[in-house]
């Protein structure tokens, strides 16, 4: 592979199969550091403030802190959600640093039918959205 975004392909591949059962097995954190972890599939109350404005198609900005990083997540009227992973946690390699960080992608859905996967999840729900944070999470996973 000659594209030098991905210099260390293994590395890669490694790094975001860390990070999506990090993901999928995480409790968040809140703004004011570690959250009592929640049972396995519960959300967080931030995430599920998150979500309840998605729903309900209202305009609405945050961002929430958890084991695998910093996301901030916007919602509009207009029933769109964007997620953007801020930061990395510090123990992550650089290559995934460099790769994912400061990227976003926006979704589209109707109103009462938001994804929760979108909040809870790296990878879940992303099929109706579009974003360089899309384009490289569905890159990673080609090669995992």
């Amino acid at each position: 592979m000659n594209d030098k975004r991905f210099p260390n392909p293994g590395l890669l591949c490694a790094g975001i199969l860390c990070v999506l059962v990090i993901l999928t097995v995480a409790a968040g954190c809140t703004a004011n550091g570690p959250a009592t972890p929640a049972p396995q599939g519960a959300v967080t109350l931030e995430q599920a403030a998150v979500i309840a404005a998605a729903n309900n198609c209202t305009d609405s900005g945050v961002t929430i802190t958890d084991a695998v990083g910093t996301f901030r997540y916007t919602t509009t009227t207009n029933c769109s959600f964007t997620k953007t992973l801020v930061q990395l946690n510090a123990s992550e390699m650089q290559e995934m640093k460099t790769l994912l960080e400061g990227k976003n992608m926006t979704c589209w859905y109707t109103k009462g039918n938001f994804d929760p996967r979108l909040v809870t999840s790296l990878v879940g729900g992303i099929e109706y959205c579009s974003g360089d944070l899309k384009d490289d999470i569905t890159r990673l996973m080609l090669f995992t």
